[in-house]
């Protein structure tokens, strides 16, 4: 019992005079990995803001990646394939609105001339007669030879229903002078037998 006494006094001793530590058992791995997960603030909801939960984002356009729908401008044969096709179909509105589109936007092209007939048909169609007149008298400026006698014909009878009848005749002795293969001369002597036997007839 003394011998132990002894001992302690010199330890007691020791740490005071030569400042001795007693050193700790180093932490187990278990013991480490719990500190770490204590410092994920992800563990800690205190110190995490709480934030409403935001809602489905909406996808963005395949034709754009900033979202902008691009619509690519249809070409003047491309309109005029489209007018010519709801033309065919029976839809007259559409197929004058392609039509007037390709005479603003393509005037000059054969697309944008050629237009001028298709235009003029279609007013005849909807009992415009001075539009349809118009659109012939414009062709006969600017078309091709190959489709003048269609836009002399549409001009006549744009002409029979203003009851320009005089003018009428006109163009139609045009038409069989200039165009003498054209299928439009035979309906074009027929007409004109017509006007000259109402003539007779007064």
């Amino acid at each position: 019992m003394a011998l132990a006494l002894l001992m302690a006094g010199i330890t007691t001793a020791a740490v005071k005079v030569f400042g001795w530590k007693i050193w700790h058992r180093p932490p187990s791995a278990s013991q480490v990995k719990g500190q770490h997960r204590v410092l994920n603030l992800r563990d800690d909801q205190r110190l995490v803001a709480v934030s409403a939960e935001l809602g489905p984002i909406a996808a963005l356009p395949s034709e754009s990646p900033s979202g902008v729908v691009i619509r690519r401008h249809l070409s003047a044969s491309e309109m005029f394939a489209a007018a010519k096709l709801a033309r065919a179909r029976g839809d007259a509105a559409e197929a004058l609105r392609l039509s007037k589109q390709i005479e603003e936007l393509f005037p000059s092209s054969p697309e944008g001339i050629d237009s001028h007939v298709t235009l003029g048909l279609l007013y005849l169609e909807r009992d415009q007669a001075e539009l349809a007149l118009q659109e012939f008298a414009a062709f006969r400026r600017l078309g091709s030879p190959e489709l003048k006698a269609e836009a002399y014909f549409g001009q006549a009878q744009a002409l029979r229903k203003l009851a320009r009848y005089d003018d009428e005749q006109t163009v139609l002795r045009e038409l069989i002078e200039n165009y003498a293969r054209s299928a439009y001369v035979g309906p074009a002597r027929v007409r004109l037998r017509e006007i000259l036997a109402d003539a007779g007839a007064h």
